[in-house]
């Protein structure tokens, strides 16, 4: 295993108590998409006692659309409509690891990352007022934020290329609801668990920046 070496100039230190809030943010969202996806899987394997803990995180809206792909019995469209807490919480949790981000990187690559935390904002808003358009607003940013690592020698080459192809994967099957394609049901739960991964990863390593540590970033 390689170690990648950042220079401490492209870090400021002034925001490491920003760099453990986004650190937090990105633990809860990854927590609660594995939540989702245990619940989902409970479900399938009809364990009533832990499916029925988990019910309430069952149906954040990339579960639904995963059911939706692979054609799960009762399972309709119109549940994507309506306000989700859970939803609008993960949007919120997306904000925040944005703007902790854009704390980190250089001048340039912080723009982007501003207008990352501008669409999860858009998002939040259009989910409000529509209660169905929004949420897509994630696997943009998500992109958004990977491809600006490409950039960075900060976070390792797994964190970028986990969050690049998991928006790609998710965005694809999210625009493609109603059309069932077991290439489309397959790419999107892949997509689901390198998003889970992606959120962990950078969690850990905006906690490592709180803590001081530049060096040693593993690929």
């Amino acid at each position: 295993m390689t170690n990648r070496v950042a220079s401490a100039k492209t870090v400021d230190f002034r925001w490491r108590w920003f760099y453990k809030i986004g650190g937090a943010a990105a633990l809860i969202a990854g927590i609660l998409l594995l939540i989702g996806m245990i619940s989902l899987i409970a479900s399938v394997l009809k364990t009533s006692t832990i499916s029925g803990w988990f019910s309430l995180f069952q149906n954040n809206w990339l579960i639904v659309v995963f059911k939706l792909h692979a054609e799960f019995s009762g399972i309709q469209a119109d549940l994507l409509h309506g306000l989700n807490l859970l939803d609008i919480v993960f949007l919120v949790l997306v904000g925040f690891i944005c703007l902790s981000l854009s704390t980190v990187f250089s001048k340039a690559s912080k723009t982007w990352l501003l207008i990352a935390f501008v669409l999860s904002l858009i998002g939040i808003i259009l989910f409000i007022a529509t209660q169905t358009a929004g949420r897509s607003t994630v696997m943009l940013v998500v992109l958004i934020i990977s491809l600006v690592m490409l950039r960075n020698k900060i976070f390792s080459k797994v964190t970028m290329y986990a969050g690049i192809l998991a928006s790609v994967f998710l965005f694809v099957g999210d625009l493609s609801v109603g059309v069932h394609s077991n290439i489309i049901t397959i790419l999107f739960g892949v997509g689901y668990v390198l998003l889970i991964t992606w959120f962990f990863l950078i969690a850990k390593s905006l906690f490592r920046l709180e803590s001081g540590v530049v060096k040693g970033w593993a690929q």
